[in-house]
C-alpha cells in the first residue's frame, strides 16, 4: 500500500496510523470502541486544494467493519460540516491494484 501512495504525485504525504493516536469513537453491541484508521494520507486536488483522507485497507469484512465505516462516515461529515479543518474523506480500499483510481477520483472531485 505504501508503494502505491509513493508512487501518486497527488499524494503530498502520508502516514501509517501506527502510535500516531488518532482515533475515532464509536458505539457498538452496547460497548464504547476506538476505531484506528490504517493510514492517514494528505492529497493534492486538481484544483490545488488540499483533501485529508482516512484510509482504511480492507479483505473480508464483518459487521464490526461496517460499523467503524458508519463511524468513520459520521466523523467525517461533522468535521467538513465543521469547516475549520480542511476536506476530509474517507476510503476503504479492498483492492490495492484499485488505490490510484479510487484516490484520483476524490483529487478530480477536489472543488468542494
Amino acid at each position: 500500500m505504501a508503494y502505491g501512495l509513493e508512487q501518486m504525485p497527488e499524494v503530498v504525504s502520508y502516514a501509517r496510523n501506527d502510535h500516531l493516536d488518532f482515533t475515532i469513537p464509536y458505539d457498538w453491541q452496547g460497548t464504547k470502541h476506538e476505531y484506528r484508521p490504517d493510514y492517514l494520507v494528505r492529497l493534492r486536488g486538481r484544483d490545488g486544494r488540499e483533501i485529508k483522507v482516512i484510509l482504511e485497507v480492507k479483505g473480508f469484512e464483518t459487521e464490526g467493519d461496517r460499523q467503524k465505516e458508519a463511524a468513520a462516515k459520521r466523523w467525517v461529515r461533522a468535521v467538513n460540516h465543521h469547516g475549520e479543518f480542511g476536506r476530509w474523506e474517507f476510503v476503504v480500499c479492498k483492492d490495492p491494484r484499485r488505490l490510484r483510481v479510487t484516490l484520483m477520483t476524490l483529487c478530480e472531485g477536489a472543488r468542494a
